[in-house]
């Protein structure tokens, strides 16, 4: 019997050990798989225009969404895995926000006779709610080493990306490269042209705002790893210099204010990680670095590229010419009155809103369903889509979740400047920023799906290595 104790006791240690080493074998796995999942709605994200324009243009409302079934398994994998445990307060009152939003569909989609609202409101619903529990998700089941790999990708993506926004600059709207295959007018893609009529590319995206997007999302990564230890970035030198390389062509032939505003707060960022940080090799970097990029971008881009930088001067002297008219701040003048427009629509809109997606984009589903329409205003702001479709009331939370959530990724970034210690959170931020304070994230699929993806990434960066 003593003898069955002490062999007892002598394998409980062994066993105990094994049950921990296969734990942590299929956490490893699972974590594996969820970021293979992140991987996939990033590239589905990529190329779900190019699907829409060159592959399947009949199946273009389909492919819209494309990228849903994969979040929706992330999300079973992560309920499965326990990863929701200790849930954000964010995400909580994310998560209480659509369930009110849930019960104002049933309310908004019989308030109106035609059948048809229902499905709009539905696709407004899933605007809004149907990421938001994606960047946290993210960061419960990745680890910080997987943000060089996500890079890798966003690099290559990039690199496949500058030869179509170059062909599409260079083409006539009604080329393949930019309005797609499909013979059907009402399934071809226009094109925003500049002043003397050349195109301003969409890239393999649907529209140019997929452009606006992926190129300060990328020169954030881009930037962070330049700034990162070479013996920590696990990318090569080669490849930072190409897709360097491969986001300023994009950038130089994009046509877009915005894409060149945006990318200018991810350099005020690295200036203000610069001023914080503790860390010597990093500060003078941080505040030199980006600096002399934009120098050299300057005085290269109109040696490189002259017809883009004519296009450009000429798109920033029409556009400025006519935003001078409303305000004496031009295009800061138009950014202000984003933050102030929704005012005037919590006067007329109802108690509980007009209907999920009936303030933005889901409306064109209607059609010509004008006396559906008649006292709908359109909202080109998300502050104002927001009121419209939430009601004055809820919208108003849901802007100050909205204000309050960006804040506070604000000083957590900052903090963990020292404390992580990392260039990323602050860098990641310059991107996120913007689009979560108040940019177009709950009114257009793409500015959402990047948004949402590159927050999991600035949650992720937060996180202190084991």
């Amino acid at each position: 019997m003593f003898e069955t104790v002490r062999l007892r006791t002598a394998v409980a240690p062994i066993l105990q050990q094994m049950g921990r080493g296969e734990s942590a074998a299929s956490q490893v796995a699972s974590n594996r798989q969820a970021e293979n999942l992140v991987l996939t709605i990033f590239w589905l994200l990529f190329l779900e225009g190019a699907l829409r324009k060159w592959v399947a243009p009949e199946y273009s409302r389909i492919l819209f969404f494309v990228r849903d079934p994969f979040v929706l398994l992330l999300y079973w994998r992560a309920l499965r895995s326990d990863a929701f445990r200790n849930p954000s307060p964010f995400l909580q009152i994310g998560l209480m926000f659509a369930g009110v939003a849930l019960l104002l569909s049933f309310v908004q989609s019989i308030t109106f006779g035609d059948s048809r609202i229902l499905a709009v409101v539905v696709y407004g619903w899933r605007q809004y709610f149907l990421y938001l529990p994606l960047p946290f998700a993210m960061a419960s089941m990745v680890s910080r080493d997987f943000l060089p790999r996500f890079a890798r990708h966003t690099f290559i993506a990039m690199v496949i990306m500058a030869p179509i926004v170059f062909l599409q600059f260079h083409s006539p709207p009604s080329a393949v490269i930019n309005r797609g295959i499909a013979d059907d007018e009402a399934l071809q893609f226009q094109s925003f042209s500049f002043t003397g009529g050349g195109v301003r590319p969409s890239g393999p995206f649907t529209s140019t705002v997929g452009v606006v997007h992926i190129i300060p999302s990328t020169f954030a990564l881009l930037l962070g790893l330049w700034l990162t230890a070479p013996r920590l970035r696990k990318i090569s030198m080669p490849m930072l210099v190409v897709s360097g390389a491969a986001t300023a062509t994009c950038l130089a032939v994009s046509g877009s204010r915005a894409a060149f505003m945006h990318l200018g707060i991810v350099v005020l960022s690295s200036l203000v990680l610069g001023l914080v940080t503790r860390q010597s090799s990093v500060r003078t970097k941080a505040l030199v670095l980006p600096l002399a990029l934009v120098g050299l971008g300057a005085v290269l881009y109109p040696i490189v590229f002259p017809d883009a930088f004519a296009a450009m001067l000429g798109r920033v002297v029409e556009a400025n010419s006519v935003e001078m008219q409303g305000s004496p701040l031009g295009i800061f003048g138009r950014a202000l009155y984003d933050a102030v427009d929704f005012v005037r629509f919590m006067q007329h809109s109802p108690l509980l809103g007009y209907g999920f997606g009936l303030g933005g984009n889901g409306r064109t589903y209607l059609g010509g369903a004008s006396a559906v329409l008649a006292d709908v205003p359109y909202a080109e702001s998300d502050w104002s889509r927001n009121i419209v479709d939430f009601g004055p009331i809820f919208g108003v939370l849901f802007i100050l979740y909205r204000i309050i959530f960006t804040v506070t990724l604000g000083i957590q970034a900052i903090r963990a400047t020292n404390s992580v210690p990392s260039p990323l959170p602050l860098l990641l931020f310059g991107y996120v920023g913007i689009g979560l304070f108040y940019g177009q994230l709950t009114g257009h699929g793409t500015v959402g799906g990047f948004i949402w993806i590159y927050l999991g990434l600035l949650l992720i960066s937060l996180k202190r290595q084991p």
